[in-house]
């Protein structure tokens, strides 16, 4: 490899170090015996280790490897992350693995990683005035990566806490990496840099495969495990864990349909009326409702004035695909409040709330006030009414990395209310029922802060004793 490269000073490169990277800043700081190793051309290597001493073990004073073109390499890595040869590559860099750190690489193109892009320590950074792609993105320690273009990631791993976000859902880091590069101590995992690096220099990958992450450990059992039109499903609706105990109905609009489910009730007139559901759509009204004798009876108006209820019955498959469509629609929400709502425990939230830890904070929850696990922030409000006179309710909110919110509310008596607030925006969301992925989200965010909180206050119980 060695004779493909000019072994020159810095300064003669002067005119080729782009501005605004660190070399072009610096190179006047070192002396002609400080050598860069200069490629012309595009490279394709096997390998390349970063390490004081390793490329080049002839030119001791290597400190940069420039290459002027594009780079290809299965591993690229280097284990002293207190300081290490830099890389500047005025192509695009393209590498199964990398793990570095202590120096900065500089790529004038794309850097696109096949599986996992690393860095470790705060003594370095990545600069890349492309498009960044990885599979996995590991930031160990305060590493850097800038990126000027577009960022895609489809797993990232925050070492100080030992999880990852995977395509949205947060997973633990033994999900993700294999256990030669993790130290495992009963439940307490670590990173481990160095055994990486060594797992890469062998050849091997130190990546599981990501779609077992995103696999529910659980066994899911539907609600409703048919979605026949009748007597059995009705009733069903009817107890479902939205209907609440002080009302008869409960309602909920989703991808612009209204839908209201009724249980029996005793109307002001003093009649009893049968189960029913009503749905809305933009151009017609919809009623499914028992007659005495159980059988189910089917209804629709238009939005028409002056329009009038009309008995469907009796109407062809065909003639009823409208309003069939929408209630297989309500049984797949149903299916999905059943499996994610009764998932969170209420007492369990209401009792964290509770602690003396959590009240001793700003009950409002607006101070930066919480607790910050490394990559996400939990706020906590108790209920309290506001200085307009409006009763608010407890919950916690959960920031992510990325800046969206998670909100879980104690405003039901029979299950945590939830809702969402996506990166960049204000304002809180409903999740929709038809949202599956991101009631698993928010579902295992929580379940990620309830381990977190419960040792913080064990610790913090512990501290107290002592």
């Amino acid at each position: 490899m060695s004779n493909s490269f000019q072994f020159v000073p810095l300064s003669q490169l002067k005119e080729k170090f782009p501005e605004g990277s660190w070399w072009a800043q610096n190179y006047q700081d070192f002396t002609d015996d400080h050598i860069a190793a200069y490629y012309n051309g595009d490279l394709i290597l096997p390998s390349l280790d970063l390490d004081w001493e390793q490329p080049f073990p002839q030119q001791q004073e290597t400190i940069l490897i420039f290459i002027d073109g594009n780079l290809t390499v299965d591993n690229l890595y280097n284990e002293n992350t207190d300081g290490a040869i830099g890389l500047m590559v005025m192509g695009n860099l393209t590498a199964k693995n990398i793990a570095v750190g202590g120096q900065e690489i500089y790529i004038e193109g794309n850097l696109l990683v096949e599986e996992i892009l690393c860095g470790s320590y705060n003594h370095g950074e990545t600069i890349v005035k492309g498009n960044l792609n990885a599979a996995v993105l590991i930031e160990d320690d305060e590493y850097r990566f800038k990126t000027d273009g577009q960022q895609y990631v489809a797993c990232t791993v925050n070492v100080w806490e030992r999880d990852g976000v995977c395509q949205e859902l947060p997973v633990d880091i033994g999900e993700v990496l294999v256990e030669d590069v993790l130290d495992i101590d009963d439940e307490e995992i670590d990173f481990l840099f160095g055994m990486l690096v060594s797992t890469l220099k062998k050849g091997h990958s130190a990546l599981k495969d990501l779609s077992e992450a995103l696999q529910r450990k659980r066994t899911v059992e539907l609600y409703f495990t048919d979605s026949t039109l009748n007597e059995e499903n009705i009733m069903k609706l009817t107890r479902c864990v939205l209907m609440p105990d002080d009302k008869h109905y409960f309602d909920f609009e989703e991808q612009g349909t209204y839908f209201k489910v009724n249980r029996e009730y005793v109307d002001a007139e003093g009649d009893t009326l049968n189960p029913g559901i009503y749905m809305l759509d933009a151009h017609n009204h919809y009623f499914i409702y028992l007659e005495e004798e159980q059988t189910v009876s089917l209804q629709r108006k238009s939005m028409d004035e002056g329009a009038v209820w009309e008995d469907i019955t009796d109407e062809s498959q065909e003639q009823l695909s409208d309003i069939s469509y929408y209630w297989t629609m309500l049984l797949t929400c149903i299916n999905v409040t059943e499996l994610y709502l009764p998932a969170i425990d209420r007492l369990s939230l209401k009792e964290v709330l509770q602690q003396p830890r959590i009240q001793a904070l700003d009950p409002a929850g607006e101070e930066n006030d919480g607790f910050w696990d490394g990559s996400k922030y939990y706020r906590f409000r108790q209920a309290h009414t506001d200085e307009d006179g409006d009763y608010l309710d407890a919950r916690i909110e959960i920031q992510t990395s990325d800046g969206a919110f998670y909100f879980y509310t104690l405003d039901n008596e029979k299950y945590v209310s939830r809702h969402y607030q996506p990166p960049n925006e204000y304002g809180r969301k409903s999740i929709s029922y038809l949202d599956s992925k991101r009631w698993e989200v928010s579902e295992r965010y929580f379940t990620k802060f309830m381990k977190f909180i419960s040792r913080e206050l064990e610790e913090g119980a512990s501290a107290e004793e002592d």
